[in-house]
């Protein structure tokens, strides 16, 4: 079946889509875009929500391939958790010898919990949790996390849930054999057999829940295999462990507990930047309000950003449920000063990138359209990850895949609606064409390439005359026309959006073509997911899963009209609109059809061509 052919005139927007539907009171969590193919990025977008259930420690274990680091017990100690108070108790090796003599390993943890209690803080307690999943910690696929042995500090679990990840200080993970060993001891640090990347992977969500669950820049971690010990230190670059050591000859377990318990929060982990505001003076009683946090139950935090100081609530995004990465959380915040709300950003940026305060800086000074507006920005003082001491004893892979990391907070003058809530389809349209046009005008006046254009990052705001306007948000990964060609050695994208030739396993030096192809991608994920079609849920999850292998994209786009057509779209000016992009899309050749392959734009006259082409049949105001 074929579209009949339309002449382009422009249509009023009281007809245009169909009526206007009411915004969503469910927010779609839309998490910032990992620079891999990675769950932070894929998850929330992928028709095949199955396949990210298998087994939770298998999927952590993958997750963190790649990203270890080995180094002596003693060096361990004294660079993490160098100063402590001296008084230590006499090590008496027979409590430890009891511990190591058990072959089964629920028989361990009591006497364990019994001989490391001299060596912790007063007020410092450890918990057999090996039987109690904490119900609130389902970061990793719903999987709740129980540790054999958890470790608090002040806040002494109850005896109905003695496994909290939200209080956890360190835990202790135990086993009797072999067989479950996760790492060597040689230069091949990850041990591959299947009980081993299990391992891994079970350690991975425990380290994990604890920075998803906190606010951390780090989190220590202990594993026991029969009579020997390693310790753990985990940040979003990776894991760092130590060499394999008998706790029953060794003092490193317990002067571990020892340090540990007397350290700084700082040393422990805790970022200390973010303040638990306690009081009900008039400043913290209002921003409450403001931030619907009137429940008692629901914590305010006080954050600092340059020289100004926000109040802000739970973080409303998910990036942080992830054990590598950028960490994003998203909040709502309420200036201390002037009540005022505004949007923070705090994540941990990857050093190979520009700051985005940085890149905002550009793209205001060009006159960019429909961007946001920067209230604050700044590093975060001493709060970074992925770099190691220059000694022998540390032992990092030549071909590791560990990212540096430095913790960066970002203040928006603006709160936006996710894309997803769209009133109509003609403001959704019309939002991505806003987006299309800060994008042209980043490339063409203030040469900047987004290089991340997905639904997470096109938000819209509710103007006062009823209408709607959308902003191009998340430069993270902004790249400018003089930057040397490749800045990381891994692609940029949410995978469902991201140009069909760059989804293959040696995809080429990346153009500003593919971000026009994102945009056509995202027109059409948009349409099939949320607008009223007629499509069985069947053929609905096969069309979305076409936007996550290279091949079907292509194909999906080469077949133009038919395929548009086959969406069933209840909205015919919605299938004309559709149909139009792709058309232009193919006219100016960025998908050749001959070879099937996405050419991203051969130059920037090209590009410029293209883009007002494609703009040229954007839709009234």
């Amino acid at each position: 079946m074929s579209h009949p052919a339309r002449k382009m005139e422009p249509i009023p927007p009281a007809q245009f889509y169909g009526p206007a539907r009411p915004i969503r009171s469910q927010t779609l969590q839309v998490p910032d875009t990992s620079i891999r193919d990675a769950l932070p990025s894929n998850y929330p977008y992928s028709s095949y929500s199955g396949q990210y259930r298998q087994d939770a420690f298998l999927q952590a274990e993958k997750e963190l391939k790649g990203r270890y680091v080995r180094t002596m017990p003693n060096a361990f100690l004294d660079h993490y958790l160098p100063n402590h108070p001296d008084g230590m108790p006499v090590i008496q090796s027979k409590p430890f010898k009891e511990v190591a003599k058990h072959r089964v390993e629920k028989n361990m943890y009591e006497p364990l919990i019994t001989a490391l209690a001299p060596f912790l803080k007063s007020g410092w307690t450890a918990v057999n949790s090996s039987d109690s999943p904490d119900p609130d910690s389902g970061y990793l696929f719903g999987h709740r996390v129980k540790p054999d042995i958890s470790v608090y500090s002040s806040h002494d679990p109850s005896i109905d849930r003695p496994c909290r990840a939200c209080d956890m200080e360190t835990f202790i993970e135990l086993k009797v054999f072999l067989r479950d060993e996760p790492f060597s001891d040689d230069n091949d640090l990850e041990k591959p057999s299947g009980n081993s990347c299990e391992s891994r992977g079970q350690l991975i969500t425990y380290l994990n829940a604890m920075q998803a669950a906190q606010y951390r820049t780090h989190s220590f971690g202990v594993f026991i295999l029969g009579d020997t010990c390693r310790l753990l230190r985990h940040t979003l670059s990776g894991i760092e462990f130590t060499k394999s050591f008998k706790y029953t000859r060794t003092p490193y377990l317990q002067r571990f507990f020892w340090r540990l318990s007397h350290a700084t929060p700082e040393r422990r982990g805790i970022d200390t930047t973010f303040e638990l505001v306690s009081t009900n003076d008039l400043a913290s009683v209002m921003a409450r309000k403001l931030l619907e946090l009137e429940a008692a139950e629901k914590p305010l935090w006080k954050v600092s950003v340059a020289e100004r100081s926000f109040y802000v609530g739970p973080p409303f995004t998910r990036s942080h449920h992830y054990p590598i990465g950028r960490g994003t959380r998203c909040f709502v915040a309420i200036d201390c000063v002037t009540s005022c709300r505004y949007f923070i950003k705090d994540t941990w940026r990857l050093d190979a990138y520009h700051r985005e305060g940085d890149v905002y800086a550009r793209l205001h000074k060009h006159n960019v359209r429909n961007i946001a507006g920067v209230v604050a920005s700044g590093d975060v003082l001493n709060h970074h990850c992925g770099s190691f001491p220059s000694l022998p004893v540390w032992f990092v892979p030549k071909d590791n895949k560990i990212r540096k990391h430095t913790h960066y907070r970002l203040v928006l003058d603006v709160v936006g609606i996710p894309l997803a809530q769209f009133p109509s389809t003609y403001w959704f349209v019309s939002c991505i064409r806003d987006c299309a046009l800060a994008h042209m005008d980043a490339f063409t006046k203030a040469g900047v390439e987004h290089r991340d254009i997905s639904v997470g990052n096109i938000v819209f705001v509710r103007n006062e005359d009823g209408t709607y306007s959308a902003i191009l948000i998340d430069w993270e990964f902004a790249k400018y026309i003089e930057d040397a060609p490749n800045r990381v050695s891994e692609r940029t994208g949410t995978l469902q959006f991201r140009a069909a030739r760059l989804c293959s396993a040696s995809p080429p030096p990346r153009t500003i073509g593919d971000d026009i192809e994102s945009f056509v991608l995202l027109l059409l994920w948009m349409a099939i997911r949320y607008a009223q079609n007629n499509m069985a849920p069947s053929e609905r999850g096969d069309a979305l899963a076409r936007f996550e292998v290279g091949r079907t994209k292509t194909d999906m786009i080469l077949t133009g009209t038919n395929g548009v057509v086959a969406m069933k779209l209840s909205s015919s000016d919605l299938t004309y609109v559709l149909i139009v992009s792709l058309k232009f899309f193919m006219a100016y050749k960025l998908l050749d059809p001959v070879t099937k392959e996405s050419r991203g734009g051969r130059s920037l006259a090209d590009d410029k061509l293209c883009w007002r082409s494609w703009l040229a049949y954007r839709h009234p105001q």
